[in-house]
C-alpha cells in the first residue's frame, strides 16, 4: 500500500513539473513566433493582432513537438530537484528504496507521454498546422508557398511519361511556377524516348485532369519552338497528390504516413523523408524515457553538490547536445548516407544506454 501511494505521489510531482516546463517552453515559443510573424508581415497586409495571435496558437503544437525532449528533461530534473530540496528523496532512500524503484512512475509518465504525443497529439498538431495555412492564405498573412523549394512530379500512363520540374509551388492557388514538362514516349520493351517539352511561366491545376500552362514554349524533336499563350495538358495529378508528392506543404500525421509512403512508392518518388518522420515518431517514447534517465542522473549527482544554477546549465548543455546530435544523424539519413532505421533510432538508443549507465554509476557506484 505504501509503495502504491508513494508511486502515485511521485507521478503527480512529475506531471506537475512537466506541465510547468510545458507552459514555460510554450510561452517562449509563442512569444518568439508571434514577434517573428509580426516582422515578416507585408506592409499592406491587414490582419489584427488578435488574429495573428490565433495563428500563433494554431502553429504552436507543431513547433512544440520539436521541444518535447527538452520539456521532459527539465520537467523531470525540476521534479527530482524539488523533492531533494524538501528532503523527500532522503526519506525515500532511508526507507530502502533505490533510484531504480522510485523512478518507475517517472518512466511510466514520460513513456506514456511519448505514445500519446505520437498517436494523438501529432495528428492534432498536423490538423492545426493545416488550418493555420488555410487561414494565413485567407487573411493574406502568408503566400503559403513551399519556401522556395524545388518541385519534382511524375505523371503519365503505360504509353507516355511526363516529368515535371518547377521552381516553386503555391498550393493555395494550385499553381507551380516556372515549370518544365518533359514528355517521354514509352516503347513496348520499356525504353523511353524524349518527344517534346514545355517551358511555361506558370501552370495551374484548373480542374481534375488538366494543367493550364501560361506563356508556354513548346519544343519538339527536330522542330522549331512554338509559343502558346495558353495550352492545356491532361494529367492524373490531383491537388491531394500535389500536396503529398512534394512533401513541402505539410507533413502527414502519424496514422497517415504509411498511406503516404505507399502513394509515393507507386508514383516513383523517394519515401525516405516520410520513413524518417514515421520512425522518429515511433522512437519518441524511447527518447523521452532516455531523457528521464539523464535527468535523474544529473539531478541526483548535482543535488549532492548543491546549486540550482549548475543544474540548469547542465540540463541546457545536455539538451542542446542531444538536439544537435539528433539533427546531424537525421541529416545523414535524409541524404541517404545512413539507413533510415539507423538514422532514426541511433540517438534515442545511445542516450538511453548512456542514461542507464550514468545513473547506475551514481546509484550503485
Amino acid at each position: 500500500m505504501m509503495g502504491k501511494t508513494l508511486h502515485i505521489y511521485i507521478a503527480r510531482c512529475i506531471i506537475k513539473s512537466l506541465l510547468i516546463a510545458f507552459l514555460i517552453v510554450t510561452a517562449i515559443i509563442m512569444l518568439v513566433d508571434f514577434v517573428e510573424s509580426s516582422r515578416n508581415l507585408d506592409s499592406d497586409t491587414q490582419i489584427s493582432s488578435l488574429n495573428l495571435l490565433y495563428l500563433t496558437l494554431l502553429k504552436a503544437p507543431k513547433l512544440i513537438e520539436q521541444t518535447i525532449p527538452f520539456i521532459v528533461l527539465f520537467g523531470v530534473m525540476g521534479a527530482l530537484y524539488g523533492m531533494n530540496r524538501r528532503s523527500e528523496l532522503i526519506v525515500i532512500r532511508a526507507a530502502g528504496l533505490s533510484a531504480w524503484k522510485f523512478l518507475r512512475p517517472a518512466l511510466y509518465v514520460t513513456g506514456a507521454l511519448g505514445i500519446l504525443w505520437s498517436t494523438a497529439l501529432n495528428p492534432l498538431a498536423v490538423k492545426l498546422t493545416d488550418k493555420h495555412a488555410d487561414l494565413s492564405a485567407l487573411w493574406g498573412a502568408s503566400l503559403h508557398s513551399n519556401d522556395g523549394g524545388q518541385v519534382w512530379l511524375r505523371d503519365g500512363n503505360e504509353t507516355q511519361q511526363i516529368v515535371i520540374f518547377a521552381r516553386d509551388l503555391k498550393i493555395d492557388e494550385k499553381t507551380i511556377l516556372s515549370p518544365t514538362f518533359y514528355i517521354l514516349q514509352l516503347s513496348p520493351d520499356g525504353t523511353s524516348e524524349f518527344t517534346r517539352r514545355f517551358d511555361a511561366k506558370s501552370a495551374e491545376l484548373i480542374t481534375k485532369g488538366y494543367w493550364q500552362l501560361n506563356d508556354a514554349v513548346e519544343t519538339a524533336h527536330r522542330k522549331p519552338p512554338k509559343n502558346h499563350t495558353v495550352i492545356t495538358l491532361q494529367t492524373n495529378i490531383t491537388l491531394d497528390d500535389l500536396q503529398n508528392q512534394t512533401a513541402q506543404v505539410s507533413n502527414p500525421s502519424f496514422w497517415h504516413i504509411p498511406a503516404a509512403i505507399t502513394a509515393n512508392q507507386r508514383a516513383g518518388f523517394s519515401t525516405r523523408h516520410l520513413r524518417m518522420q514515421f520512425n522518429s515518431l515511433l522512437a519518441l517514447p524511447v527518447t523521452l524515457i532516455a531523457m528521464t534517465f539523464i535527468a535523474a542522473g544529473v539531478s541526483m549527482h548535482l543535488a549532492r553538490e548543491g546549486g540550482s544554477l549548475r543544474l540548469l546549465i547542465t540540463g541546457s548543455i545536455i539538451g542542446f547536445g542531444v538536439y544537435f546530435m539528433d539533427n546531424v544523424i537525421k541529416a545523414f539519413g535524409e541524404v541517404a548516407i545512413l539507413p533510415v532505421l539507423l538514422a532514426s533510432w541511433t540517438i534515442p538508443v545511445l542516450i538511453l544506454l548512456f542514461g542507464i549507465n550514468y545513473l547506475a554509476r551514481i546509484e550503485d557506484g
